[in-house]
């Protein structure tokens, strides 16, 4: 794989691309980057490793290393291929392919996928997949489930 590390292609009409993009993640990541002081800023430098002063320049759509960028990806769960390919440090050619060739999906539209939508190219049999929408809806509002707590978590049946 090849690495750019002219920091000029990560800066201002093309930082308007991928930075929506990555605010956009790090929302749903649970971040609040409404404003400086909504702790959301704090929480990924914490979660990182990446300086305060760092995140903003990130933030801001200015250039960051490769190094940042792993930290990033590390910290956060976004894949560091989508990172470096959004960012421009790496075209979508310096990584295999998704397909049926490796057995994943590959999602390119941008558009999140449904629960549902997850369910079915996972292959989660028809009759479970209410369930595992329901499940998945309440992993991303934070929530444990029904009778479950936080350690343990619900009683195995049978």
């Amino acid at each position: 794989m090849r690495r750019r590390d002219n920091d000029q292609e990560t800066t201002g009409e093309r930082a308007a691309t991928w930075l929506p993009w990555l605010t956009g993640v790090l929302t749903d990541k649970g971040y609040d980057l409404s404003s400086s002081r909504s702790g959301g800023r704090s929480q990924l430098s914490q979660d990182t490793g990446i300086s305060a002063g760092i995140i903003s320049r990130l933030l801001a759509g200015e250039p960051v290393s490769y190094e940042t960028l792993l930290a990033l990806s590390r910290g956060t769960g976004i894949p560091l291929a989508e990172l470096l390919i959004r960012t421009e440090k790496a075209a979508e050619r310096d990584f295999s392919l998704s397909g049926p060739e490796s057995g994943q999906i590959a999602v390119s539209s941008g558009k999140r996928l449904t629960p549902e939508e997850v369910a079915e190219a996972a292959g989660v049999p028809e009759e479970d997949r209410p369930w595992f929408a329901t499940m998945v809806r309440r992993m991303r509002r934070g929530g444990t489930g029904d009778g479950s707590s936080s350690t343990g978590g619900a009683a195995a049946e049978g």
